[in-house]
């Protein structure tokens, strides 16, 4: 083959290859009339070759666009001999679609631009098909977010204790994955009081305290979720059924999505998503919005079981500690019958058995003397099993303090002790002139007459006791009894006014219950007990007792 005809060869090739070309192709002079098309670029343009060859491109397509878009080409070609952009074109009929342009300029044998050879393709489809898929991504990328979101709240709830942190959370994950650009904020419902609380927002500016004095209690769409138990959707509160709701307007809100928070049918409160544009909420938006109000009520579930089981704990643990105080009071008590009226009782027994056995033998000022013992030490068990009757009396009673007659009580008091003070010719100083305290009277006594007992049986030789009283700047006022004894050991005072302790047993008889009766009579009139001593310088006890007004 010659030359010539491997060249027409090379060209019909060429020719057959532009024709069947799925793109359209157009070579158009420099002044922009079409010189050629082939049959896709008529097809996708809407013309035919006779409507098309030899017209100014300019005449098929006017328009301010292809203007534009004819500057900028000749602009960049001036650059660089191939320009390629997506362009928004239509139809001879008007049909749009987006066309994907390369154009690559002609120049004649001098180098002189001669005109452009304009490749074209429809992209419509292929950018649907692009936008679809970007946006399958973005669902599922969103998807994803929120699942991982759920999963986080889902640790959160597992901590009961943290159900602020829980609640927080999820109007987070409402705000930033469903999303809601104006915020979301988390009411819960008081249905004993029949009032609201916000108990998580994220809505900036909202102050929980003071958002929650402006809902409407009735009438709202609030009330309206919580009774129906249904969502409410407004995508524009300009139309909103419910009214224009200040809490809405004050905060620039112009759209709102509220599902209530149930649990076991029973509803706790409203989760709100909310947006400063009007917006429709899509069915997956409610769903998710639905879905993370169910972990709201789960979280709130778990701790109302939470506080419950703790206070069941709390009782528990309360009736058990009270079990064994009770059991150790019951011991306590088996061992002062067995060391502290088993003394007395003894005695008793004794004398009464010699005056049975020698009663013809004895002379009648020794039957007295045995008599006499016997009365005492009778005196003594009654005076022991009345203190313990106190002292399971005070465990169980509460009583109204009143302003008390200081003087009158320690009037009386000094009276019981008056046959110890005798025996020990012990010297006793009470001030004329008392503040005035509250109280209970009755147990007061118990606690002087316990402390002036302890003072005379410990004090020197002869006892001295002092009594006073001190105003605190605090409201209370502190009633004290100072002895001239021995004094006590750190240890000892570690060991007073519990119950059934006995300190100086070789010094006096002593069953151990005084303190620990003044302890719990102080405490029950709010007050405190406590002792200064130093061994070698006497002892200083005391208590305290709120001040009464004047």
């Amino acid at each position: 083959m010659s030359p010539l005809s491997e060249r027409r060869a090379s060209i019909d090739a060429l020719a057959r290859a532009v024709a069947q070309s799925p793109d359209g192709i157009a070579v158009l002079a420099w002044e922009g009339e079409i010189l050629y098309a082939n049959p896709a670029w008529m097809e996708m343009h809407g013309y035919s070759a006779e409507e098309s060859i030899g017209r100014r491109i300019q005449d098929l397509y006017p328009g301010e666009a292809l203007a534009r878009h004819a500057d900028e080409t000749v602009r960049r070609l001036a650059e660089q001999d191939s320009y390629e952009v997506e362009i928004r074109h239509a139809k001879r009929d008007g049909t749009p679609f987006q066309a994907w342009l390369i154009t690559t300029l002609l120049r004649d044998e001098d180098g002189k631009p001669s005109g452009f050879v304009i490749t074209a393709r429809d992209v419509t489809e292929w950018n649907r098909l692009r936008e679809a898929l970007e946006a399958e991504k973005s669902r599922l990328e969103q998807q994803y977010r929120r699942q991982e979101a759920l999963a986080n709240i889902e640790f959160a709830i597992n901590e009961p204790s943290e159900l602020a942190v829980a609640l927080q959370r999820i109007v987070d994950v409402v705000t930033d994955l469903l999303p809601a650009p104006g915020g979301a904020s988390l009411l819960l419902w008081d249905d004993v009081n029949k009032t609201y609380t916000i108990s998580a927002s994220t809505v900036p500016s909202q102050l929980p305290s003071l958002a929650a004095r402006r809902i409407r209690s009735q009438g709202g769409a609030t009330r309206w979720i919580i009774e129906q138990k249904e969502p409410v959707v407004v995508a524009d509160t300009r139309t909103d059924c419910f009214g224009a709701n200040p809490l809405l307007t004050e905060f620039g809100l112009r759209a709102y999505a509220g599902v209530p928070i149930l649990a076991e049918n029973h509803c706790l409160g409203v989760l709100y998503a909310l947006d400063k544009q009007p917006r429709e909420c899509t069915a997956n938006d409610i769903s998710f919005l639905t879905t993370l109000a169910a972990r709201a009520g789960t979280a709130i579930g778990k701790v109302k079981l939470y506080e419950q089981l703790r206070e069941t704990n709390i009782l528990l643990h309360n009736q058990a500690t009270d079990l064994a105080v009770r059991n150790a009071d019951l011991d306590a008590f088996a061992h002062s019958v067995a060391h502290d009226l088993k003394n007395p009782l003894t005695s008793i027994m004794g004398y009464a058995e010699m005056l049975l056995d020698d009663y013809d033998l004895l002379s009648d000022e020794e039957r007295r003397e045995f008599l006499g013992y016997i009365a005492q030490r009778s005196v003594k068990m009654r005076q022991i099993v009345d203190e313990l009757l106190l002292m399971s009396q005070l465990r169980n009673r509460e009583v109204q303090l009143v302003p008390v007659d200081m003087r009158g009580i320690v009037s009386e008091a000094s009276s019981r002790v008056d046959e110890d003070r005798r025996q020990r010719r012990a010297i006793l100083h009470v001030p004329a002139v008392w503040p005035k305290a509250l109280g209970y009277p009755q147990w007061l006594e118990e606690v002087w007459t316990n402390y002036m007992s302890n003072a005379i049986k410990y004090g020197g030789q002869p006892p001295e006791v002092w009594l006073g009283a001190d105003e605190w700047d605090n409201g209370t006022i502190r009633f004290w009894v100072k002895d001239n004894g021995g004094g006590l050991s750190a240890e000892d005072q570690k060991r007073l006014f519990l119950p059934f302790t006995r300190l100086h047993s070789d010094q006096a008889e002593g069953h151990g219950l005084g303190l620990s009766i003044v302890r719990r009579i102080v405490e029950k009139c709010r007050g405190a007990v406590g002792v200064e001593s130093t061994p070698g310088a006497g002892s200083t006890f005391w208590f305290t007792l709120p001040q009464a007004e004047i």
